[in-house]
């Protein structure tokens, strides 16, 4: 039998639960004022943590997006969490209004995963809004980087980083776990940014200032 998925990720049960009982409550001790506003962040809540379908493409060769948002660094990096070299790395900001859930870039088995404690730094403006010392004060963010590895070898990590409103980073992913490409593992509430890591070599599709869609956008191609 086929299992139909809620239209709201249940992690935002709570929050639209405990808004719509104050919503309420605000409404039967005549504080018509304050009911308004907290429906009106309920109904938000709701938005924010929306869990729409997605056509998730066919095309085994192409590294999809991890997150709904715009691209704001297309750059060479290091990938400091697990493979300790060079890398391509894709950054995605995610504003409040962007769907929050987090989608495989390519089928892959999970190897590990770390959280690394950090600061609250802004972590998803536009690039030219971005100076490199702020740039520079995100990388240092609370994160969950997540190891995954293509069936072919190739290693991917994919990093949810927390933000200036976004503290807290959920994943469903654990060591040999298996995705399929598009699929949900994690969510990042209210926004912040995902780095993607990818193998040197992989054709780049996408460019700053573009915006992306997680589980339907292809970022890049793997190397022929």
């Amino acid at each position: 039998m086929r299992i139909r998925r809620a239209p709201v990720a249940s992690e935002g049960f709570v929050y639209i639960g405990v808004l719509s009982i104050l919503a309420w409550a605000a409404a039967v001790l005549g504080f018509t004022v304050l009911s308004f506003i907290l429906i009106l962040l309920a109904i938000l809540n709701v938005f924010f943590f929306r869990d729409p379908k997605r056509n998730i493409p066919d095309d085994p060769g192409a590294y999809l997006s991890p997150a709904d948002g715009v691209i704001i660094f297309v750059e060479d990096s290091y990938e400091r969490d697990f493979i300790n070299s060079a890398a391509q790395k894709i950054s995605i900001s995610l504003a409040v209004y962007d769907c929050h859930i987090n989608r495989m870039p390519v089928d892959c088995k999970v190897i590990a995963k770390k959280y690394t404690p950090g600061s609250f730094h802004i972590a998803n403006m536009p690039s030219w809004l971005y100076p490199e010392n702020m740039k520079k004060k995100s990388d240092d963010n609370e994160r969950l980087s997540t190891l995954i590895q293509t069936p072919d070898g190739k290693e991917i990590v994919v990093s949810q980083i927390a933000g200036f409103l976004a503290r807290r980073i959920v994943s469903y992913a654990e060591p040999e776990m298996e995705f399929k490409s598009g699929e949900r593992f994690g969510i990042i509430k209210f926004g912040s940014r995902v780095d993607l890591y990818l193998p040197e070599g992989s054709t780049l599709e996408v460019e700053v200032g573009q915006r992306v869609w997680a589980g339907e956008s292809v970022l890049a191609r793997m190397e022929s």
